[in-house]
């Protein structure tokens, strides 16, 4: 049996494991031992920033795709769910409508490679028409403006569907079994008390053990909330808490076997969890992923050791990937005519970031100075790492900077 309220908006969760009160706006309080956060985080829309005109239209989901008939639509934001959106836009062609995607990149760093094919093939096909490194700059009744590579453009809009993304409902998220200070003459939240995130920006997500559970024993979390905004996601993660709280400590997640498989070619004979855990702890740029995220991440990654001397990338290499150096340290060669002149680069820190960022050939020749283990991020991974963990992106662009300089 499963008891359903509605219209229950929760206002606050306290308590503790075991015995949780969640109130309700309305005044009504349930009881519960354990509390699985399925919330989302499209309460929270990241919102158009360009001027938007009277009479225009301009809206922040999708319900259902049918609804719309002959429109000119414009969809703005190329991940998963603006790519999801599009399509179902331009999936019948009774429908007539004609539909255009907005990326601001030239890449579709957010979104499964599944989704950018599909939209790819789409395009193809004449179905969508999708703009690259383009952003509006106007929305009118009727018309939108854009800022392209080409310079301005303007088309017919009957309809913005903007889905650039979203940000956690923090506040509450933050707030839930939290301690409370005055400090500066307000209430603040106790440090070590509520559930946790992985960083103070904005777009940062809860920190989560490998089982979804929070910082406050007894709250899991699961979805877009978690850092994984796809439908099957949710659902799988659903039933993998359900399991974990009933007593079922032997499952694990489902891409296990992928990791290990990925893993064993590492020295040592460590489980996922022990690499995942160096990773996460001696690679700078993973410090303020989740576990959760790390997980996806060595999914688009490759890992690989190399022995002393080994070369990891040789100059003029084509190559567009990022390295990260888990364990180990390699020298980088800066004279092509005498290789014993070399540049150290050490535990944590990463290389390769000229060729992510600029596509060009590989400047140097990289050997390990001793026994050494890499993470190499593939394009579009390590692109995704820049867009949705800001600290990570920072630091990138810090590093590349300071390198061109010296």
């Amino acid at each position: 049996k499963v008891n359903v309220l509605y219209n229950a908006e929760i206002s606050a969760i306290t308590g503790e494991k075991g015995n949780f009160s969640l109130k309700t706006k309305s005044g009504d309080v349930v009881i519960a031992e354990t509390v699985i956060l399925a919330i989302g985080t499209q309460g929270n829309p990241n919102l158009v920033r360009c001027p938007v005109g009277e009479g225009a239209q301009v809206q922040y989901q999708l319900d259902d795709p049918g609804e719309y008939i002959d429109e000119h639509i414009t969809v703005i934001g190329a991940g998963d769910a603006g790519i999801e959106n599009a399509m179902g836009l331009a999936a019948d062609p009774q429908q007539r409508n004609k539909v255009t995607i907005v990326n601001r990149s030239a890449d579709f760093a957010t979104a499964k490679d599944a989704n950018v094919k599909a939209l790819v093939a789409m395009e193809a096909e004449g179905r969508i028409t999708v703009l690259r490194e383009t952003t509006a700059s106007k929305i009118d009744k009727g018309t939108i403006t854009f800022d392209t590579r080409d310079g301005e453009l303007q088309v017919p809009c009957d309809r913005v569907i903007a889905r650039m993304g979203s940000a956690p409902p923090r506040a509450f998220v933050e707030g839930a079994c939290a301690e409370f200070e005055e400090k500066d003459g307000r209430k603040v939240i106790k440090p070590g008390t509520g559930i946790e995130f992985t960083s103070a920006d904005r777009v940062a997500y809860p920190k989560l053990s490998p089982s979804f559970e929070s910082t406050v024993p007894g709250i899991y979390v699961i979805g877009a909330l978690a850092g994984y905004p796809l439908i099957k996601h949710c659902m799988n993660q659903g039933y993998d808490v359900v399991e974990f709280i009933n007593g079922n400590k032997s499952l694990k997640p489902a891409d296990e076997p992928i990791l290990a498989d990925k893993f064993a070619k590492l020295p040592g004979n460590r489980s996922v969890d022990e690499w995942l855990t160096t990773f996460g702890s001696q690679i700078d740029i993973f410090q303020e992923v989740s576990p959760l995220q790390l997980r996806e991440l060595m999914l688009d990654s490759t890992v690989a050791s190399f022995t002393a001397g080994e070369a990891v990338f040789e100059r003029n290499d084509p190559g567009t990937s990022l390295f990260a150096i888990a364990e180990g340290s390699v020298l980088v060669e800066i004279d092509k005519d005498d290789p014993s002149k070399t540049v150290p680069i050490g535990q944590g820190s990463i290389f390769g970031e000229v060729g992510l960022i600029s596509g060009r050939r590989r400047g140097s020749t990289i050997r390990a100075a001793e026994p050494t283990v890499v993470v190499e991020l593939a394009r579009n991974a390590a692109l995704k790492l820049i867009s949705t963990v800001p600290p990570a992106g920072r630091a990138i662009t810090r590093t590349s900077i300071e390198r061109q300089l010296l």
